[in-house]
């Protein structure tokens, strides 16, 4: 082949080239974006899935959280459940971690049930029509606060990044912080967590 026509090849097997990694980068980068985007809501993220025990000498009163029960015009507060242990699991219908760990919370509130009452917190679902559609998919038999602005949340701002979620918090038997969960968290985990504050530890 003339030197003038390979010289041409390699122009166009280049160009391609480049053209197709243009293309996988551009692919690659609207993947990223797509994983963000289905993470949150609202400058809302997937937690760090950091777990803090505070000790019992250590703890301090949470703040109480109430509000009108989802699908329902009750209205729930963890306060009604004095004596014992309350398992707080903040989530939204849009959040694709409280969806991971959805069947693992469920699970864990029947196993726990004789010492823990389990409550949800669903923040930022504008309407209920999707998270009573997750609390149906999920088959979640305890109760959650519906919090479509985050207020009730802002009252725990200290304890739980208002932007991380989903974030789980347990309260002892006194009403007192015993754990903080920031991200998901796994049933055998959870149960383990629940059965300690149960028992003072």
């Amino acid at each position: 082949m003339p030197e003038r026509a390979r010289h041409g090849v390699r122009s166009h097997l280049a160009a391609a080239g480049l053209s197709l990694l243009l293309l996988t980068a551009a692919c690659s980068s609207t993947g990223a974006d797509e994983q963000r985007r289905s993470a949150g809501q609202n400058g809302y993220v997937g937690g760090s899935n950091s777990l803090t025990r505070v000790a019992p000498a250590d703890r301090k009163t949470a703040p109480e959280a109430a509000g009108t029960e989802l699908g329902s015009s009750a209205t729930i507060s963890t306060g009604q459940y004095a004596g014992k242990v309350v398992v707080l699991n903040v989530w939204g219908s849009w959040c694709s971690p409280c969806r991971y760990e959805a069947p693992d919370l469920q699970a864990a509130s029947v196993e726990t049930a004789k010492v823990a009452q389990f409550v949800g917190l669903n923040t930022r679902d504008s309407d209920q029509a999707p998270a009573q559609a997750f609390v149906r998919a999920f088959d979640i038999t305890y109760p959650s606060i519906y919090d479509p602005t985050g207020a009730v949340l802002l009252n725990f701002a200290s304890d739980l990044p208002p932007t991380l979620i989903p974030s789980t918090l347990i309260i002892d038997g006194q009403g007192r912080i015993a754990v903080r969960i920031v991200g998901t968290i796994s049933k055998i985990t959870l149960v383990d967590l629940v059965n300690d504050v149960a028992a003072g530890k």
